[in-house]
């Protein structure tokens, strides 16, 4: 049995790709295809594609939509940017810094009017459509940008900036094809995928890598005796 899933960007990849295994042990049969693609699941034949992952939700078309989970945004830079341009902890909106904003296909979601409203009087001085072209961008020092923090945590370069105000939820919709919902192939990827999402909420949140920063920073603590 196959069946393909459709992911609006490759954030989620950390999640899925690992546990992979454990649901082709469980089922030998099944053969998976997932693509990413931000804006087309909805224009998919059924053939094509049976199961979207989204950040919002379809504006037409015969779907079941359920809500699995939320993934959280940040906003990031790299070492070297914040070397040569620090960011005053003391003032919000930020001002005064380059921009790396997303063009199409992701301005579909509210996280560029996010990245505004945490920074002011800043330059867009870079658009780039896809999330691997953010983290690149950033990563060589580029400017500020809103990036999930479940991909921008795993980036050694990469330094989140005031997680304390700026973080944006998104929702995650699972979205199947309503002709496709009561197969035993879209049932059994559907029930994965509601799985991970959910065991994965820790990370999919930012909240374990600011955890993990702040142990390290206790430990690393000197103690009087």
């Amino acid at each position: 049995m196959r069946t393909c899933v459709y992911r609006h960007s490759r954030d989620a990849h950390h999640l899925l790709i690992p546990n992979l295994p454990s649901l082709q042990d469980a089922y030998p049969d099944l053969s998976l295809g997932i693509a990413v693609n931000a804006t087309s699941f909805i224009e998919q034949p059924q053939r094509e594609a049976d199961i979207g992952l989204r950040l919002c939700l379809p504006a037409h078309g015969n779907f079941v939509v359920r809500r699995i989970g939320t993934i959280s945004f940040g906003l990031y830079a790299s070492r070297d940017y914040l070397t040569r341009h620090p960011v005053r902890e003391d003032q919000m909106p930020i001002a005064g810094h380059r921009l790396i904003t997303w063009g199409d296909p992701l301005t579909f979601l509210a996280l560029p009017k996010t990245l505004r409203s945490w920074v002011e009087s800043g330059v867009a001085n870079l658009t780039v459509d896809s999330m691997q072209a953010q983290v690149l961008a950033m990563k060589a020092g580029n400017g500020l940008g809103v990036l999930p923090c479940i991909l921008a945590d795993a980036e050694g370069q990469l330094v989140r900036i005031r997680p304390d105000l700026c973080q944006q939820e998104e929702d995650i919709w699972l979205v199947v094809h309503e002709a496709a919902r009561d197969t035993r192939r879209v049932r059994v990827v559907c029930d994965f995928l509601e799985t991970v999402v959910r065991q994965g909420q820790h990370a999919l949140s930012g909240r374990a890598a600011r955890l993990a920063k702040i142990a390290n920073n206790v430990s690393s603590t000197p103690h009087s005796s």
